[in-house]
């Protein structure tokens, strides 16, 4: 059933019950409250009338009652001298008798009664002022009532049902509203919200739906954002697979080849001495390889990773022991400064990142060159005075997965093209700005920025 039609029901079954038992109570309860009442005021004014006379001369009480009498046509004052005589009205008991029985049948009152008091004249003699009462009831009016019972009856029944009609629809109106701004809401476009009128539990309910669609469409878009992050980091992973399958592909083929040729003992390859140490420095870069492979992979589950809050500062000091004794060899001028900076991040993981910048620029740092490491304004600057600088079509892929520059291939030491790689991924996940540029006097600047 309809909200509509259930309001309807409910509303005119409530209000037809409603006035129904008020009904019944005026038939019962009227007539009983009415008699009551006008019985306590006839009783007070004869009980003000005992008042008045007690103590009065008699001919005085009796020209007062004679008055009173004449005033009231539902009280009805007798006189008698304390033997029983009748004083007014001044005629035989028997007479007053029968008047007062043609007066009843007369008026058809159906309420009667009689109250006596004893009063006391000032010449001191005792006299019996009896008062009786006769009036209409309202029981006339609550046959009138069960007369008209079926034309009351059916005027309750239509003024309830276009009241309860009209009720519903006006109550049902903003909620079929909002219903039908659900159903657009189901495709999902922007802009669609439920109208809020007043601040009832109607109001309220548009205002919490409305909270949720627009939460929805914010959901919605991060899961998008987040399948496409998703994609370009499948697409990513794949790209990685396929050059390192390309990268190990190469190196596997020569020492293939060199194995074969010192089974076979063809040429030259009869020195196995000098070929099995060619395979050996083979595998070790490939084991160089495999193990950034493995550091680049790890850095996915920085994702997961907890982070904390430390000291930068302190952090890089510890660690720049080494570097100092290794410039010391090299021969290159390193200055350091380092200001007190606090950040939140995994410390682990920005720690490797951190290591393989300083690597490359040990690395790539001309032979007694100058090295700066300044720490400021939360602000990390990394400067070197390289043999070679890059040119912006190198630094455009520099951080691409096992791309070195043609000089940095032809060193010894050159790398595996997979240290910037690893520092990108590491720097991307925490939300670092970073910049990689070539400077003025020969010096290349690797700048991250922390919030």
């Amino acid at each position: 059933m309809k909200l509509v039609r259930k309001q309807f029901l409910i509303v005119s079954t409530m209000m037809i019950v409603t006035i129904l038992v008020l009904l019944a109570m005026i038939y019962f309860a009227t007539p009983v409250y009415y008699n009551q009442v006008r019985q306590d005021q006839l009783k007070q004014e004869y009980l003000s009338l005992v008042e008045q006379l007690d103590g009065l001369p008699e001919e005085e009480i009796i020209r007062k009652v004679e008055k009173k009498d004449k005033e009231h046509d539902n009280l009805f004052i007798n006189l008698f001298y304390g033997t029983g005589e009748l004083i007014y009205p001044a005629i035989s008991e028997e007479q007053l008798s029968k008047e007062g029985q043609v007066y009843l049948e007369k008026g058809d009152f159906d309420q009667a009664g009689a109250w006596s008091k004893v009063i006391t004249s000032k010449e001191g003699t005792d006299l019996i002022l009896q008062g009786e009462y006769a009036f209409h009831s309202l029981s006339y009016i609550s046959q009138g009532l069960v007369t008209f019972y079926p034309f009351i009856l059916v005027l309750i029944v239509l003024l309830t049902s276009s009241v309860a009609f009209i009720y519903s629809h006006l109550s049902n109106k903003r909620i079929t509203a909002i219903s039908e701004t659900a159903r657009q809401m189901q495709e999902l476009k922007e802009g669609i919200a439920c109208q809020i009128i007043g601040r009832d539990e109607v109001a309220r309910l548009a205002e919490d739906v409305n909270h949720l669609y627009n939460k929805l469409l914010s959901s919605i878009k991060e899961l998008e954002s987040e399948n496409e992050r998703a994609l370009t980091r499948e697409k990513q992973k794949s790209e990685f697979l396929r050059m390192t399958s390309h990268e190990l592909k190469t190196p596997i083929a020569s020492m293939l080849g060199l194995v074969e040729g010192m089974l076979y003992n063809v040429g030259e390859f009869k020195d196995h001495e000098t070929y099995l140490k060619k395979c050996k420095d083979i595998l070790t870069e490939q084991a160089q390889l495999v193990q950034s492979i493995l550091d680049a992979t790890n850095a996915e589950m920085l994702r997961s990773a907890n982070q904390e809050a430390f000291r930068l500062d302190v952090l890089l000091a510890e660690h720049l022991q080494s570097y100092t004794v290794l410039s010391d060899i090299h021969h290159y001028q390193l200055s350091t400064d380092l200001h007190p900076t606090e950040i939140t991040a995994s410390k682990l993981f920005l720690l490797k990142a951190l290591k393989n910048l300083l690597d490359n620029v040990f690395r790539y740092t001309t032979p007694g060159g100058f090295i700066r490491i300044r720490l400021s304004q939360r602000c990390l600057t990394i400067d070197n005075q390289a043999e070679h600088l890059l040119s912006p079509e190198e630094l455009e892929q520099i951080f691409h997965p096992f791309y070195r520059p043609d000089f940095s291939r032809n060193r010894k030491d050159g790398g595996t093209g997979i240290g910037l790689y690893l520092v990108q991924q590491i720097l991307d996940s925490h939300g670092f700005a970073y910049s990689f540029e070539a400077v003025e006097d020969s010096f290349m600047r690797f700048t991250i920025r922390f919030p």
